[in-house]
């Protein structure tokens, strides 16, 4: 009996199209091209090392041990195709996971490389999103996004890729032989364009158009596009259609805002992201006092024609709420909100003293005394404060912002932030989290801070992993929802995912660091050192300190046997954490080195100073099995749990 194996492959899948009409139309014609095929097929599988798995038909399957080696074995092989007489063939293929029993083949990456496959026109060769972010770093490789796409029996959309090299046909939108997913009721709202004479009033115009996507977010029945996401397109020149597609979205919104003194004009249009169709455009001239009543308008007429769309009755609501009567005080915030937007300790510094003036002028104003709870967590994460001094500041801003309007769902932001990384306050943090659900379950921040709760243990990581699959899918453009996560699926042992989430960080930020740091531990878990090292060589002096690089470099140096390379960057992570203002910070690289060397003493000592001094990563100990795994059957290790508190029950 032949035992089954498992193993990770890029999975092809070829059909001859139109094949059953030749053969009755002509059977020598369509014989010399089944076996013009199977020549063609044979030998550059034999050049590129794929596996023939089975002929079927007109049909084939074989898999490949390398991603790269099958594009370029399709690449060929299509190219061939076309001389002569062409064989219309198309080609799908898909990284992933399968299962070989004798000449049986199956598993979810079989099915999925069939259905992209299935979606091909004659000529042309579609990929996966896991398969394209996987070689899409190699030169010879062009390849275009179709969009994403549903498919029978598999769960989530998949984004498809043609590849675009000479000779390969990228076939349109209209001639895809699958079914394109098609979300009517959702919309992106892009940054409207700010008209004005004095180019500082951008904040104004940025505010504006959070505004009614905070309002359209409001009907559960519409899909909002993240205002991460949406923003990501701003200043840039692209189609609305090509928006709509990476967004996943059947509807953009788009405008602009002129403000002269008192007066503002805004114009906002509806855009179809399937033809680019204009459903209404229309211009609103007011007084700044009436800026919510236009929003308000606004945000109700998309929605009702969105509803009309959708064959469903109109209906009148309030979307836009009058947050103040105090515009000088709404104009600071929104002057505040365009600093804090870009997220981050230095933001949240030039954010602070705008959102402070508003409330002086206005001490009411829930909104930015909601957003100075997040500033001062922000500042106390980024070294600016004490968190001491910044919980009992935040926390002043957060009992206000209750009294005033406890229905601002960013209020639980800073609320479960301080329970969770401060207070490592674990019964404090799932009450917060789940009273912030029950009023706000479409909060993608919200959501993010239940992933990183569940987290804690390692039995939850893969729900965690759900979570943040799911907000990706609302904020596909963040680089903040990607990087999260890619870390919970690093841990959870899930690479593909880690890696592809990685990779599309690097395409926003090409040199960020964490992301590369990632990218460089799953090559280096994975045994390909050199290009661990690769990774670990960019990284970067940050802060004023080398933040991790010592440990990832005497990590890999150990496992490739440069014994002495690797004890000269303990010694140097040895003298940081003796020398270093940063210093308690060096305790878990430390225990991650002492681990690996395999000196458990020392990596428990370490372990517990970290958990002592609350280094924010420590409370995630028992999912760090990647860097710590050896250490779980010590007992020591759960006194190290122990150190970190009781997690309760989750039942939300």
């Amino acid at each position: 009996m032949t035992k089954k194996r498992r193993l990770l492959a890029a999975i092809m899948f070829t059909d001859i199209v139109g094949y059953t009409t030749i053969m009755n139309e002509n059977e020598d014609k369509a014989a010399n091209i089944r076996q013009r095929h199977r020549d063609v097929f044979q030998k550059e599988h034999e050049n590129f090392q794929g596996e023939i798995l089975q002929y079927f038909g007109d049909g084939t399957l074989s898999i490949f041990q390398s991603g790269v080696e099958a594009v370029e074995c399709a690449i060929k092989m299509q190219q061939a195709f076309q001389e002569k007489d062409p064989v219309p063939l198309r080609i799908g293929i898909h990284l992933g996971d399968v299962v070989l029993n004798d000449n049986d083949v199956y598993g979810d990456g079989v099915n999925i490389a069939s259905r992209i496959e299935s979606l091909g026109v004659p000529g042309c060769i579609l990929i996966s999103d896991k398969l394209y972010y996987a070689v899409k770093s190699h030169e010879f490789i062009s390849a275009q996004s179709l969009g994403y796409f549903e498919f029978k029996n598999i769960k989530d959309p998949i984004e498809v890729f043609a590849l675009a090299n000479d000779g390969i046909r990228v076939p349109g939108r209209a001639e895809m032989m699958g079914k394109l997913t098609e979300r009517k009721k959702s919309i992106a709202v892009l940054p409207f364009l700010n008209m004005s004479n004095d180019a500082e009033n951008e904040y104004f115009s940025d505010g504006v158009s959070e505004e009614i996507l905070n309002a359209l977010a409001k009907i559960e029945a519409i899909k909002v596009t993240a205002r991460t996401s949406s923003f990501s397109f701003k200043g840039k020149n692209v189609d609305v259609r090509e928006i709509a597609r990476q967004l996943n979205v059947a509807h953009i919104l788009e405008g602009s805002v002129r403000k002269t003194g008192n007066r503002v004009r805004i114009t906002a249009q509806l855009v179809s992201g399937i033809d680019g169709y204009h459903y209404f455009s229309e211009t609103y001239d007011r007084t700044l006092d009436d800026i919510f009543a236009v929003q308000d308008e606004i945000a109700l007429k998309i929605t009702n024609r969105l509803r009309t769309h959708l064959g469903e009755k109109q209906q009148e609501q309030k979307l836009v709420e009058v947050s103040t009567t105090n515009m000088e005080a709404y104009d600071l915030y929104l002057k505040g909100l365009y600093y804090f937007n870009q997220w981050g300790s230095e933001a949240a510094t030039k954010a602070k003293p705008y959102f402070e003036k508003a409330v002086e002028l206005q001490d009411d104003f829930a909104l930015p005394h909601a957003k100075l709870g997040t500033v001062y967590y922000l500042l106390a994460e980024g070294g600016h404060l004490s968190w001491a001094e910044a919980y009992e500041k935040a926390m002043a801003h957060v009992t206000k912002t209750f009294e005033l309007k406890p229905e601002i769902p960013d209020i639980y932001e800073p609320l479960i932030a301080f329970k969770y990384d401060f207070k490592w306050d674990w019964q404090g943090t799932l009450e917060a989290i789940k009273k912030g659900l029950k009023q706000f379950p479409n909060s993608l921040e919200i959501q993010h801070l239940y992933a990183a709760f569940l987290f804690l243990r390692a039995e939850h990581v893969p729900e965690s992993i759900a979570i943040m699959k799911k907000v990706v899918a609302l904020d596909p453009m963040s680089v903040r929802m990607n990087l999260y996560l890619g870390v919970h699926s690093f841990f959870g042992f899930e690479m593909e995912l880690a890696s592809s989430a990685f990779q599309k960080v690097l395409s926003v930020v090409p040199d960020h660091r964490c992301a590369l740091e990632f990218l460089g531990w799953i090559a280096a878990l994975d045994g390909n050192y050199e290009k661990a090292l690769q990774y670990f060589e960019q990284l970067q002096p940050v802060s004023g300190f080398r933040l991790h690089q010592s440990t990832c470099l005497g990590w890999v140096n150990y496992k490739m046997g440069k014994k002495d390379n690797a004890h000269q960057y303990l010694k140097e992570m040895e003298k940081l954490e003796k020398e270093s203002e940063w210093n308690t910070f060096y305790t878990i690289d430390l225990a991650t080195l002492y681990t690996c060397f395999e000196d458990f003493d020392k990596a428990f000592i370490y372990l517990e100073k970290a958990i002592s001094n609350r280094i924010g990563d420590m409370m995630m100990l028992d999912s760090f099995d990647v860097y710590f795994g050896a250490l779980r059957p010590d007992p020591r290790f759960r006194k190290m749990l122990d150190l970190i508190g009781d997690v309760p029950s989750i039942d939300i």
